[in-house]
Order: C-alpha cells, then structure tokens, then sequence
C-alpha cells in the first residue's frame, strides 16, 4: 500500500497537461496529493522517531519553512543551468563571462544549500535529540532517493518526464552535465 501511494504521488507531481482546464485541475489534484502525502510522512516521521505533538508541530513549523527555502533554490537552479545550457549551444560561442557569472552563481548556489542545511539541523537540535536528527535525516535520504528513482525510471521507458544523471538532477537532451 505504501509503494502505491507513494508511486502515485511521484507520477502525478511532475505532470502537465496541454490544456489550461486540465492544468488547473492537474495541478489542484497534485497538490492535494501532495499534501496528503506530507501528512502520511509526517505521521510516519513522528511514529518511527517517536516524536512528542510539541516536537512534531515543532518540526513541522521547520521542515515548511526549509522546504519552501529548497523550493526556491531548486526553480534557481534550474534557471541558471537553462542559461548555461543556452550559452554552451553546439557551433555557437559562448559568452566568457557571462558562462562564469552562471557558474560562480551554481557554485554560490550550492553554498547557500549548504547554509540551509546547517541552519535547518540548528533549529532541529532545539527540540529533537541527536539520534532522532539522525533517523530524520536517514528518512528523508531514503525517501529521496526513492523519488529520484521512480523519476529516472519513468524516463527511462519514454513517459513523461527526463532521466536524472548520478546527482539526481534532471538530465537535458544533448546537454547530460547540466
């Protein structure tokens, strides 16, 4: 029951319909599938952890707050790689420094996960204990990679969607570095 629902999640989220209709209806489905996904890990995080309510609203309040930070960052990045993809088109020059502004900014980017990451596990030490940190941190790990999987999986056999390169990120046409 567990590999369906998270399956569905995984294959749902990323698409997108042709039309305006279907999208809002799509996006309407996946972001309720989505939350109910939120609240299954969230209850599944607070059982195997076992977590208190003040230590679960606790890490709730931090994990929205730190998603929506690594939210932000994934739509940068993807912005910055579609620039460099731009710059570095076969048979056209590139322009030096703008190719080294986007790839200082991917190096400052990942700095700056860094950073979110160090603050998140601040905040965490405040209410959980340091192996509840680490069990968090092990399933979240696992759930991500699943989810890598599952993508790189259906991009694999032609569906909707790309293949991922070994860092998970997305892997463009012509362009597997990006």
């Amino acid at each position: 029951m567990r590999n369906r629902f998270l399956w569905a999640a995984l294959v749902v989220a990323p698409l997108t319909p042709a039309g305006a209709q279907r999208a809002d209806t799509s996006s309407m489905r996946a972001d309720s599938l989505r939350h109910r996904i939120e609240q299954r890990f969230a209850a599944r995080v607070q059982e195997r952890l076992g977590l208190t309510n003040e230590q679960a609203t606790k890490l709730g309040a931090t994990s929205r707050e730190f998603d929506r930070r690594r939210r932000e960052l994934a739509l940068r990045e993807r912005q910055i790689r579609e620039a460099v993809g731009g710059q570095l088109q076969p048979g056209v020059a590139a322009n030096q420094d703008s190719v080294a502004k986007l790839t200082d900014a991917l190096i400052q980017l990942r700095m700056t996960e860094a950073q979110n990451a160090r603050e998140e596990l601040k905040q965490q030490s405040g209410y959980l204990t340091p192996v509840q940190r680490a069990r968090l941190y092990v399933i979240r790990e696992r759930f991500s990679h699943r989810i890598k999987e599952v993508h790189g999986h259906r991009g694999k056999h032609g569906e909707k969607g790309h293949g991922h390169d070994d860092m998970g990120r997305r892997k463009e046409r012509g362009k597997p570095w990006l």
